[in-house]
């Protein structure tokens, strides 16, 4: 199986898994079932937009949630809200669920939070629901320039 972002690896020469999927999953939970990878190695992404309709990508990993306030202060924005499912299509050019922390306009900010930088590995999204990549973590974060700062909820 041959994506956008395992062209873009290739031709980068960064090394990977692809872990293929027995059926389309739509969700990182799924997803971390059909690869058999801990949901902490997850990189969930999601496409956020300011009042001016500027895009913000911020990734962090799938068993947390983004906290819209922090990254409103990271970012020094007014208000965020998330990107409809028409909207992350046309801006990512991917379908909800398949969003990848690669291959994303210039435009568009790209966030992670700092735990991510903690980990060896990851898995992110290919582009396709069919197929997921396993990758290091310093090669991601060497390609996909991230700002990095912390943007989860802290636990309750």
């Amino acid at each position: 199986m041959e994506t956008k972002v395992t062209k873009y690896l290739d031709e980068l020469n960064i090394s990977y898994r692809l872990l293929p999927h027995k059926k389309p999953v739509y969700t990182c939970e799924e997803a971390a079932k059909e690869r058999k990878v801990p949901l902490d190695e997850m990189i969930k992404c999601i496409l956020l937009a300011d009042k001016d309709k500027k895009y913000i990508l911020a990734c962090c990993p799938a068993d947390k949630r983004v906290d819209l306030d922090k990254i409103r202060a990271t970012l020094n924005c007014k208000r965020l809200s998330f990107a409809s499912e028409k909207e992350i299509e046309k801006v990512t050019g991917h379908k909800l669920g398949a969003v990848p922390p690669l291959l994303i306009k210039e435009n568009i900010i790209v966030i992670f939070d700092n735990s991510v930088s903690e980990k060896e590995k990851v898995n992110i999204s290919s582009g396709d629901h069919l197929a997921g990549i396993e990758l290091k973590t310093k090669d991601l974060l060497k390609i996909a320039k991230p700002i990095i700062a912390d943007i989860i909820q802290n636990e309750p």
